[in-house]
C-alpha cells in the first residue's frame, strides 16, 4: 500500500538536487513503494534540516528507493503546534517539531528544557535521550500510550542571547524585555528580573523592530537564519547549555506497512542517527552560521560568560525546576520520573572536553576569541 506524497515547496534547482539524493524513484526506475508525507517546522537552511535530510537520504538509498521522504516547507502540511497530532492521526507519516509545543505528549524529552541541566554537547544530549528511552520502562510505556514511534530527539543548540548592549552577567540582563520560549526558561528569566515576552520565531524580527522585545534568547539560528544579527550587535553564551528539543516521530501504521527488510533498514538508520551521525551532520550544517556571525558588520562580539557569572544565575534557580519537571512529568503520565532524571543525568554528563569543543556554539565563540573579535 502506498502512502500519499507531499509536494515540497522547493526551487527548481533545490528540487533537482534533492531528487538526486533522496529521489522519487528507486534505483531500478520504479516508483517508491512508500512516499511518506513530512510535516515539519524546520527552515531549509538550518542545521536541523541538514540532519534530517541525511536521515531521509540514507533511508531512501539503503532501501533502493522503496521508501521516499521529500522535504516540505515549514508548516506546509500542518501548523507547528499541531505537528505531533498530525502524525498521530495520519495526516502526515513523519513529523519534526519542538517537543515543547506538546509537552504533555513528551514529558521525558522536554527535560532538556530545564536550564543548566544539559550543559553538555549536542551529541551527549541526544544520546542521553536515546539511551534513557531504551532503558527506562516508564518512557517506553508513555510512547506506547502516545501512539508514535520515536526516530530521534536532539537539541536545537546551546542557548545564545543577543542584545544591543554588553551581556556578560545577570546584572546586564535585568530590565530588558527578553524574547523567551519554553516554560522552564521563562521561569529562569523571571528569577533574574529578565522580563520574558513570548514571540514565535517568524514574528521575532518584527517584534524587536517594534520594541515588543529588546533582546532575545534563542539558538544561534535566531541570529543567522532569522536575521536577528541585523538588529542586535552583542551576543553571548550564558552557560545555560542545551535548552530545548527537536523531535522526529513516525506514525506506527506507516511503519507496519514497511516490509520486514525495510523495517530492519529503517531501524539501523535510526540507530546511526542517534549514535552520532545526526549531530555530526548538524555540526557541518552549522559551520556557515559562525562564518555569517564573524562576517556580519553589525555583530560586535560573541562571548562566553565566565563560570562565576553562569553560576550566579544557576544558583538563583537551584533545584526548583527539576522538582517542577518531576511533578509535571508524572502528571503527564511518565512513571518513575525521578528515576528517569537520574538516568538522563548519567548519560548527558558523559562527555569529554574534546567533544564539548566541537559543539557549534562553543567552537564559534572560540573562533571569535582567536580572531580578536571579543
Amino acid at each position: 500500500m502506498k502512502t500519499r506524497i507531499a509536494v515540497a515547496g522547493l526551487t527548481v534547482g533545490a528540487a533537482i538536487a534533492l531528487s538526486a539524493c533522496s529521489g522519487t524513484t528507486s534505483g531500478t526506475g520504479t516508483a517508491p513503494e512508500h512516499d511518506l508525507i513530512l510535516a515539519t517546522i524546520t527552515v531549509d537552511t538550518t542545521p536541523q534540516a541538514a540532519a534530517i535530510k541525511w536521515f531521509f537520504e540514507e533511508v531512501n538509498e539503503r532501501t533502493d528507493g522503496r521508501i521516499n521522504i521529500d522535504m516540505t516547507s515549514p508548516q506546509e502540511v500542518c501548523k507547528a503546534t499541531e505537528t505531533a497530532e498530525c502524525v498521530r492521526d495520519g495526516r502526515a507519516d513523519i513529523g519534526v517539531a519542538l517537543t515543547d509545543y506538546t509537552a504533555q505528549l513528551f514529558p521525558a524529552e522536554v527535560i532538556v528544557s530545564i536550564p543548566f541541566l544539559s550543559n553538555s554537547s549536542q551529541q551527549a544530549t541526544m544520546n542521553a535521550l536515546w539511551q534513557a528511552y531504551k532503558e527506562h520502562e516508564g518512557v517506553q510505556a508513555k510512547w506506547e500510550q502516545v501512539g508514535l514511534i520515536p526516530v530521534g530527539h536532539w537539541p536545537a543548540g546551546r542557548l545564545t542571547i543577543g542584545a544591543n548592549h554588553e551581556i556578560n552577567n545577570v546584572a546586564d540582563m535585568q530590565g530588558d524585555k527578553w524574547r523567551v520560549l519554553g516554560p522552564y526558561l521563562v521561569e529562569a528569566f523571571e528569577s533574574i528580573n529578565g522580563n520574558p515576552v513570548s514571540l514565535p520565531g517568524a514574528e521575532t524580527y518584527e517584534g524587536v523592530q517594534r520594541g515588543v522585545a529588546d533582546s532575545i534568547s534563542w539558538a544561534i539560528d535566531g541570529a543567522v537564519d532569522y536575521n536577528l544579527a541585523e538588529l542586535l550587535s552583542e551576543w553571548a553564551d550564558p552557560g545555560v547549555g542545551q535548552y530545548n528539543t527537536f523531535g522526529m516521530w513516525l506514525n506506527p501504521d506507516t511503519y507496519e506497512r514497511f516490509s520486514d527488510e525495510d523495517k530492519k533498514i529503517w531501524d539501523e538508520v535510526v540507530e546511526e542517527f542517534n549514535s552520532g551521525k545526526g549531530m555530526e551532520v548538524f555540526a557541518e550544517g552549522a559551520a556557515h552560521q559562525c562564518d555569517y556571525m564573524l562576517e556580519h558588520q553589525n555583530v560586535n562580539s560573541f562571548v562566553r560568560w565566565d563560570d562565576s557569572a553562569a553560576k550566579e544565575w544557576e544558583e538563583k534557580i537551584g533545584d526548583s525546576l527539576e522538582k517542577q519537571w518531576i511533578s509535571e512529568a508524572e502528571r503527564n503520565g511518565l512513571e518513575d520520573a525521578e528515576g528517569y532524571l537520574e538516568l538522563y543525568k548519567k548519560y548527558v554528563n558523559d562527555v569529554t572536553a574534546e567533544e564539548l569543543e566541537k559543539d557549534p556554539v562553543i567552537a564559534c565563540v572560540n573562533r571569535f576569541e582567536a580572531e580578536g573579535r571579543n
